[in-house]
């Protein structure tokens, strides 16, 4: 049986595309893409696999997705909530 979840995670545009700022010289942008990237890692190694993944523009922010799936070795497992969509 299969399991699909959402994550999604909003961003404001002007921040993304800022300059680098702070001690370290990284961009706003590039500190938000290191937190998606850890968020995808983290599901990763709960055996969630990215099945799609994009993003869309809101107005002022830029949300980022990905649709996450994994199997599940028996079929009376129920899909436990949390604060992502799950299908």
């Amino acid at each position: 049986m299969l399991q699909y979840k959402v994550i999604y995670r909003p961003y404001d545009f002007s921040r993304l595309t800022e300059q680098a700022t702070g001690d370290k010289g990284r961009s706003h942008g590039e500190q938000e893409a290191g937190d998606w990237t850890e968020a995808l890692n983290k599901y990763a190694g709960d055996g969630w696999t990215v099945k799609h993944s994009g993003t869309v523009n809101s107005g002022r922010d830029i949300i980022f997705w990905a649709l996450l799936e994994r199997e599940v070795s028996e079929p009376s497992v129920r899909m436990r909530s949390d604060s992502s969509t799950e299908r």
